[in-house]
């Protein structure tokens, strides 16, 4: 990788983690001072920016800027985005709920944690400390099923408030239709199936990145 594309990728991470860091503590600055009624005018903001930013790692990914997969990188983008993008920005009803503030906790938190360890694996290539790498490939263990099961409730919930809501309806000069709400109700049946085998994945990578002479090397470094 050139200098360059190093340096690119050094302020990116840097600026997402620092973003994600922020996210978090708008979470939890809001529950603890202003209350659940208030999470998504203290923090939902700063999430719909990070997101966006966030559509990045699908660019870096198609343009080999990074080694990420744009498939699988868009995919996971566009999970989030259409429960946050999609639905939360336009359903009023649910952005104040205990399953958005969890929701939320939940995907800035293992952000924080993610974009940290990118960070660190460039500027520290193979000294990376090895408790951030056990972090890294562990807190997925419980925040993945959380956030699952927390997208999940809040599209269940979202599917009487989205009626018409990006919908394209028939005729049209493109001679294609569209029903939103249709879309999420089909989607709630297949979503755990669609994020079983993602979940699965991680630990294979786990097993490859913490097998027995990680553990060596973690018990030495306490």
């Amino acid at each position: 990788m050139g200098e360059g594309r190093e340096m690119y990728l050094v302020v990116y991470n840097a600026g997402m983690t620092i973003a994600s860091v922020l996210c978090t503590a708008s979470v939890v600055f809001t529950l603890l001072n202003r209350g659940l009624s208030k999470v998504w005018v203290g923090a939902g903001q700063m999430f719909v920016v990070t997101q966006w930013l966030a559509l990045l790692e699908t660019v870096h990914a198609a343009a080999g800027v990074s080694k990420s997969s744009a498939g699988t990188a868009f995919a996971q983008w566009f999970g989030k985005s259409n429960v946050l993008l999609a639905i939360l920005c336009f359903v009023p009803e649910l952005q104040n709920s205990w399953a958005t503030a969890l929701l939320m906790f939940v995907w800035s938190s293992s952000e924080v944690v993610r974009y940290y360890y990118y960070l660190l694996t460039i500027v520290m290539g193979t000294t990376i400390p090895e408790r951030l790498t056990w972090l890294r490939y562990t807190i997925f263990i419980p925040m993945y099923p959380i956030g699952m099961l927390c997208e999940l409730l809040i599209m269940v919930l979202a599917r009487p408030h989205i009626k018409g809501l990006h919908s394209v309806s028939l005729p049209n000069a493109l001679n294609f239709g569209f029903d939103y709400q249709a879309f999420i109700s089909a989607l709630v049946w297949v979503y755990p199936l669609v994020w079983l085998p993602m979940y699965l994945h991680m630990f294979k990578l786990r097993a490859k990145k913490l097998g027995d002479g990680f553990r060596d090397k973690l018990k030495k470094s306490q």
